[in-house]
Formats: structure tokens, sequence, C-alpha cells
């Protein structure tokens, strides 16, 4: 089942950005490469993977609303809803109302000063590149290759 981003694109919902701080060490038209890697690139919904727990849950709302400061607070719950109604795709699982409105509050105190927790990334592909799984996963194995990373 894909995933229905009609509304996160109709609205302008932000749920993928390439780091801003941080500058790729090199750079082509079909990746980026960051030798020390970088935490803040945040490119959700890019698999075909579904959101399986409510930790996963909490952390993909908390990314949507560090990258969308702009919301107030009901339609951070519109986005929420969304994300959390099984036949949208998104998750695996259905959450009650009432639990969704408490990680949604949950999610809503916490400092947006501070981005939330990423993992490193080392080479980031660009948007529309034109690369398979397979091309992209030979990039990835040849930098690892050449700077003897794990």
């Amino acid at each position: 089942m894909s995933r229905n981003l009609s509304y996160f694109n109709n609205n302008r919902i932000v749920y993928r950005r390439d780091p801003i701080t941080d500058k790729p060490d090199q750079e082509n038209e079909c990746y980026m490469f960051y030798l020390n890697g970088t935490y803040e690139c945040y490119h959700l919904f890019t698999n075909k993977a579904k959101i399986t727990t409510f930790k996963s849950l909490k952390w993909h709302l908390l990314v949507l609303w560090y990258l969308n400061p702009q919301l107030d607070q009901d339609q951070f719950m519109v986005v929420a809803e969304i994300l959390a109604y099984k036949p949208n795709g998104f998750t695996s699982f259905s959450i009650h109302a009432d639990l969704l409105r408490k990680i949604v509050y949950e999610v809503s105190m916490l400092d947006l000063e501070e981005p939330p927790k990423n993992r490193l990334r080392k080479v980031i592909f660009k948007y529309g590149n034109k690369l398979s799984k397979e091309e992209k996963l030979r990039v990835v194995g040849e930098w690892r290759m050449e700077y003897n990373y794990s």
C-alpha cells in the first residue's frame, strides 16, 4: 500500500529537508557526501517501511513539528491524525484517538530549539535522482571502501 501524501503536499507540510548548516565534502547531480557525516538530514517516508511502534510515531511527529514550526496546535493535530490513520499507509497499526491526543500533547511540549535525534548520514541522495536501488548501494559501498567505514 502506498502512502497518501496528498494532504502533506497540498498543504505544504515539510517532510523532507536536506542539511542546512553542514556542507558536503563532495557533491554531484545525484548525491552529497559528508566525510564526517551529518545529523541534519530529515527525509521522512522515502522508503516502504511503515511506522510500527508508538515510539517511532512520536519521533515522526516530533520531526514534522520541528520542520513545520508555523503549524498551530489544531493544524498539528490534523497532521497527526492523517499520519496515524492506518488506511493512509503510514502506520502498521491503529491508534485510539485519546492516545494520539496524548502523544500530540507530549510532542507539542518538547523544545523545538533542539533538533530531533537523528541517525548520522554520510551519503544523501538528492530528490529526483535517477539512480536505482542497486546503484545507490554501490555508491555507498564505494565510499565505505575508500574511507574504511563500517
